[in-house]
């Protein structure tokens, strides 16, 4: 079986070309998601001076805020109605939805990242940047990537991280 994964991924690059080598050095470099497969949709992704870009980018961060908030409703539906609450939060998949929660908060990317801005290592646009995007549109680059990781018995054996004692 095959898990499927897509992230749209803002990069700071000269070219379509150049932005795409960026994200797949970043693929192959972050510890925190490991695909077995990475590759860019170059006919989907466009430049910040492509008329969908704005729009794009917007549903990008729109998804992820979508994201935070499923996750936090679903969290209320457990008792959690304050960070005091946290604290009584037994280890399992709540507890797994909190730390989802953050990295979407504190900018790690993950599995759950839709949009993530590789200038800023974020999951949002902070207004400085938005602003140096409009002023220079052809050095910015939405890219759209499709992940894949084979999914299998053996193989979540054999990749799972091992301690040792």
């Amino acid at each position: 079986m095959k898990l499927e994964n897509a992230h749209l991924v803002l990069v700071l690059a000269p070219d379509l070309e150049r932005a795409a080598e960026l994200v797949l050095r970043f693929f192959a470099r972050t510890q925190l998601v490991r695909y077995d497969r990475v590759e860019v949709d170059r006919d989907n992704s466009c430049s910040a001076a492509h008329p969908e870009f704005k729009a794009r980018l917007e549903e990008g961060v729109a998804t992820n805020r979508r994201v935070l908030a499923e996750i936090m409703a679903e969290l209320k539906v457990v008792g959690v109605r304050s960070l005091d609450d946290l604290a009584q939060l037994p280890q399992g998949y709540q507890s797994k939805l909190v730390h989802t929660a953050a990295h979407l908060l504190d900018g790690f990317f993950g599995i759950d990242s839709a949009f993530f801005n590789l200038v800023e290592d974020s999951h949002w646009l902070s207004e400085p940047l938005a602003g140096e995007i409009g002023q220079n549109p052809e050095d910015y680059h939405l890219l759209q990537v499709r992940a894949e990781i084979a999914v299998g018995q053996q193989r979540l054996v054999s990749t799972m991280r091992k301690f040792e004692s």
